[in-house]
């Protein structure tokens, strides 16, 4: 007999799948050096110990200036910079209601000044990010934001996203599946045909990024008296363990 689906822990994954991203207006923003490049620095960006620049993960709504308005064929795209989240309004009408104000940011999407209509970002503070079992994952030490390259299967580790009917992460915007079926939600233009992640209780064990001391990290650690902290938090621990080493 097939096992029954636990909706609580399925969402559909809905992510862009254009390269044609939204430009920031580079007059509006102080800037920074990365790498070898001047960047843009918004007030919302984390720039951390090794350069690397990214939104600060405890931001919660931002609101972007751009050079250039996100093109109508294109509904869920993302800034060349940073990849800020931007939906049209027409799609995020029909999600609106099932997103929580205390968690998930609407900003405004501004072009010289002024607010473009047909535009908004989404962007959801210390957002439970999406692992891959073949993929690897860094932690930054200031704002405690993860960056992950998923590959394999796809999940999430945080208990904290169990019934959860919506999530805004890096990767894109998680739909419960069972809500999305019910209301027939449909995939935003210029999105790929979604697909279903799941939550995770005993993930496998997750890996450094390669230009980290690789070590092989695991949610589920007891070492060190870990296993009464929050998930991210051991998997924090773990990481500064490995680069002390």
């Amino acid at each position: 007999m097939a096992k029954a689906k636990n909706f609580a822990e399925r969402w559909l994954w809905y992510a862009s799948k254009t390269s044609v991203c939204v430009p920031l207006d580079p007059a509006a923003y102080p800037t920074t050096i990365c790498g070898r490049e001047t960047v843009p620095f918004p007030p919302w960006a984390c720039q951390g110990p090794n350069g690397g620049i990214h939104i600060d993960r405890r931001i919660g709504r931002i609101d972007v200036d751009v050079a250039k308005a996100p093109t109508s064929r294109i509904e869920l795209n993302w800034t060349c910079t940073y990849s800020v989240r931007v939906v049209s309004r027409a799609w995020l009408a029909d999600i609106r209601d099932l997103i929580d104000d205390n968690r998930i940011g609407i900003g405004e999407v501004r072009r010289n000044g002024r607010r473009l209509e047909k535009w908004a970002t989404l962007h959801e503070a210390y957002a439970p990010p999406m692992f891959g079992a073949d993929g690897w994952v860094a932690l930054c030490p200031t704002c405690g934001g993860f960056h992950t390259m998923v590959a394999g299967r796809l999940f999430f580790a945080d208990p904290g996203v169990v019934g959860r009917p919506l999530i805004v992460n890096g990767h894109g915007v998680f739909v419960r599946e069972d809500l999305a079926l019910a209301r027939n939600l449909r995939t935003p233009v210029g999105a790929f045909k979604p697909s279903v992640v799941k939550f995770l209780a005993n993930p496998p064990p997750f890996r450094a990024a390669p230009d980290w001391v690789r070590a092989s990290t695991d949610v589920r650690s007891r070492e060190d008296g870990q296993a009464s902290q929050p998930w991210w938090r051991r998997l924090a621990a773990t990481f500064s363990k490995a680069m002390r080493s």
